[in-house]
């Protein structure tokens, strides 16, 4: 691990109570989370839109996503080195320049090859905050408090999303992509929030370091060696399996409404509803993960997902008539409490599993797999529905779902029985 993560993990709340929200730092981090997000939440639909409007065909629309994800992935990999020697504070608004910026530019993109550039590129800050948020979380909060404080920061996540998301297409639409675009570059207020609160966790790391050599302070948790750490990632497949799994379902619903769902205002309640069941589930499930252990429920989070993705197949399909538009409306809703739960419980879990010396890689692996379910998502789905029909695309993410609960169902079994 990198020195950066020694710091971040001698951070410890001295009190046992308290909403999460108060903590020193929590409010800076919070509010450059919100500005962080509103912009990736704006093009996630608008980036495609904008594919489409450049004469792109699905396929390349659901490539703009995928190569943002790729782009994060690829720099979640680095983000904890790359803070050691940057530092808190330049590394998250850094990561907010860079997903603001590119918002700016993508105005005067001509040609879908820039769409793609500027994806990328977005996809570098995006993998910045990523990882530096929930290792935040991570090492700020002692375990027993996870479960409440990754709800509090799944709040700020969510909270720009839950109204930009299901409104971009609209303002695209109405405004034009210009002003959508516009709105994107949002992570750019964020910048102040990001310094302020890389500021925090750095004084804290300074003087929990200054407490622990002076010996009035508890000794830092011991660090993975690379050995350990290896056999942490290999602790760790269940939850990051089943988080690829919905978060698949969540990259093609959010890049493909627009697409498969015809009528505007029906996009705009669908992914609005989508986006605000996530947001409550993300929160509500926290105090009960925190009270009967986060694993029990990613079974069922798995099992809602399925029924949603099902719901949403049999409303694109057409085949009830009127009906189509509840079932539309239904599956989101559904898809979103599954999205939402398996947000929180995984990465709760992923902590578990993983072990306090190996937070870094929990958090990492963790992001890794959610920003590559949602570009896997979106490019599969976009090439499935090129060649077939959207109805098929969301029966395929409805058997994903139900083929990874019976494996970790027969798993978990197996393991008890042993």
């Amino acid at each position: 691990m990198t020195s950066a993560q020694d710091q971040g993990d001698a951070v410890r709340i001295a009190k046992p109570a308290g909403p999460p929200w108060r903590e020193p730092g929590m409010p800076a981090l919070l509010a450059m989370t919100t500005f962080a997000f509103a912009g990736f939440a704006v093009m996630l639909p608008v980036a495609p839109m904008h594919m489409v409007a450049l004469g792109g065909d699905e396929f390349l629309a659901g490539l703009v996503n995928a190569v943002l994800m790729a782009a994060t992935i690829l720099t979640q990999l680095v983000v904890e080195r790359m803070r050691s020697w940057m530092g808190w504070r330049v590394s998250l608004a850094l990561a907010c320049l860079l997903l603001g910026l590119p918002a700016l530019g993508e105005i005067l993109a001509t040609a879908p090859g820039q769409v793609l550039a500027l994806a990328a590129v977005r996809g570098i800050g995006f993998g910045i905050v990523t990882v530096s948020g929930s290792s935040a979380v991570g090492a700020l909060f002692p375990p027993e408090r996870r479960g409440r404080a990754i709800g509090a920061y799944g709040l700020a996540v969510a909270g720009a999303q839950l109204v930009l998301t299901p409104i971009s297409p609209w303002i695209a639409d109405q405004a034009g992509l210009p002003v959508a675009l516009a709105v994107a570059a949002l992570p750019l207020v964020g910048i102040p929030f990001a310094l302020a609160a890389g500021g925090a966790i750095a004084k804290h790391a300074r003087a929990a370091a200054e407490a622990g050599a002076g010996g009035t302070g508890s000794a830092p948790v011991p660090h993975a060696s690379p050995r350990e750490e290896r056999r942490a990632l290999a602790r760790l497949w269940p939850p990051i399996l089943a988080l690829t799994a919905v978060t698949c379902a969540g990259g093609a619903i959010t890049t493909f409404t627009p697409q498969f769902v015809p009528d505007a205002v029906l996009t705009v309640v669908a992914l609005f509803l989508y986006t605000a069941a996530a947001a409550f589930a993300r929160w509500a499930v926290g105090g009960p993960a925190d009270r009967f252990g986060a694993d029990r429920f990613i079974l069922p989070g798995l099992a809602i997902a399925a029924l949603g993705l099902g719901s949403i197949a049999a409303g694109i399909s057409g085949l009830l008539g009127s009906a189509s538009p509840v079932l539309l409306i239904g599956g989101a809703v559904l898809v979103g409490t599954a999205f939402g739960t398996m947000q929180n419980v995984t990465l709760v879990r992923a902590f578990e599993v993983a072990g306090e010396h190996a937070k870094g890689v929990a958090s990492t692996a963790w992001n890794v797999a959610f920003d590559a379910g949602t570009g896997v998502g979106a490019l599969a789905i976009g090439a499935l529905a090129a060649g077939t029909s959207f109805t098929l695309s969301f029966l395929a993410l409805t058997a994903l779902c139900l083929v990874v609960a019976v494996l970790l169902a027969v798993v978990r079994r197996a393991t008890r029985s042993a």
